[in-house]
């Protein structure tokens, strides 16, 4: 439902109108005329015997395959809009896509921005409460050094916030949707291998696009060379005569094609035909850059995720349970924001780089065409 491909649509079923036409004769000719007008008396048509006043009707026939020659550019040229279509729509897709994991992503960063918080006042206040009876050097710092994180995370919040708020309302205009309603709940990323991926390049939108415009400029040129084969013009004409029988006029006129225009248009073709070749070739290297580019990236945020996840959450966490346990009985808080802060940081990285790779992928599908 999103205008902009609802307007690319509507030049697709114009390309079938267009189709349609191409099957189409010119429009003829129709011809009134006046033979032998006196100066004396424009009126007076009986002064002379041969005068006649009649009609004449002429049609030029496409000859030698001309018509055919039309429908093929006019189908073509559907295909080329066609092929914007769905890089218009993969496009599209890919925008939703990365919007959507945005959103995912700022949600769970406030989350644990949020759950940090908790956590921070939470031990503040155990370890205030613990200081308010018994003496532990150095514990205003530590206090002072907990509500400073504090008010950092806060301050962020903020800003998540307001990004959320932007990323929704860009997701409403792509979804062309009243709300931004997003349920997301991505499972560990997984690399497809880059050679899967590759051997899908062919059905990119990209590229399959560059192959319309080709195909457009061959048809082109085809037809474009079939007009040095002229066309006959057919007549035929109605005279009538006061003094005389009424007549029936035939005849048949050719253009002749002697100023070389022809021959200019050819080779006007000949060369767009060639650029849309070169252009199809470039489209193919660089989407395969592209792909590699990208899939190097989906490898890093996917190793990224797993180390984090897997490796060094578990060993902080571990810390952290201890460090946590003994705050209530006056345990080092410094140590224990440095956790804090060590934990929140490995967490908002994971986050990230699951959102990256996501929005990669997302990237990787619109390049090749695949289903999202």
């Amino acid at each position: 439902r999103h205008p902009n491909l609802e307007a690319i649509a509507q030049r697709v079923a114009a390309a079938d109108v267009a189709i349609q036409r191409a099957k189409n004769f010119d429009n003829p000719s129709l011809r009134l005329f006046v033979n032998d007008l006196r100066f004396d008396d424009f009126t007076d048509r009986s002064l002379e015997p041969m005068q006649t006043q009649g009609v004449s009707l002429s049609q030029k026939i496409p000859a030698f395959g001309k018509l055919e020659a039309r429908e093929a550019v006019a189908k073509a040229r559907k295909k080329r809009v066609f092929s914007s279509l769905q890089v218009a729509r993969a496009a599209l897709v890919e925008r939703i896509r990365t919007t959507a994991y945005t959103i995912w992503e700022l949600r769970r960063l406030m989350t644990i921005t949020e759950e940090t918080i908790r956590l921070a006042e939470q031990n503040i206040d155990l370890f205030e409460g613990y200081t308010a009876t018994g003496r532990t050097p150095g514990a205003h710092m530590g206090i002072m050094s907990a509500q400073l994180m504090k008010s950092r995370l806060r301050t962020s919040l903020v800003r998540l916030r307001a990004q959320k708020e932007g990323m929704e309302a860009l997701l409403k205009y792509l979804t062309f949707q009243p709300e931004a309603n997003v349920t997301l709940d991505p499972p560990k990323p997984r690399v497809t291998a880059y050679e899967t991926l590759a051997k899908r390049l062919r059905h990119s939108p990209l590229y399959q696009e560059a192959l319309a415009k080709e195909s457009l400029s061959d048809k082109e040129l085809a037809a474009v060379k079939l007009s040095k084969r002229i066309d006959p013009v057919v007549s035929l004409g109605y005279s009538h005569r006061t003094e005389f029988e009424d007549y029936l006029n035939v005849g048949v006129g050719f253009a002749l094609p002697i100023y070389g225009t022809e021959e200019n248009r050819i080779e006007e073709r000949q060369k767009l035909a060639l650029a849309a070749k070169l252009q199809r070739d470039d489209t193919l290297r660089r989407l395969t850059a592209q792909l590699r580019s990208l899939h190097a990236r989906l490898k890093d945020e996917a190793e990224v995720v797993a180390i984090i996840e897997e490796e060094s959450l578990p060993d902080i966490e571990h810390m952290f349970e201890l460090v946590q346990a003994d705050i209530a009985s006056g345990g080092d808080i410094y140590r224990y924001i440095d956790l804090l802060e060590q934990k929140f940081r490995l967490q908002a990285r994971a986050i990230r780089a699951k959102a990256t790779f996501y929005k990669t992928l997302a990237r990787i599908d619109a390049l090749i065409g695949a289903k999202p």
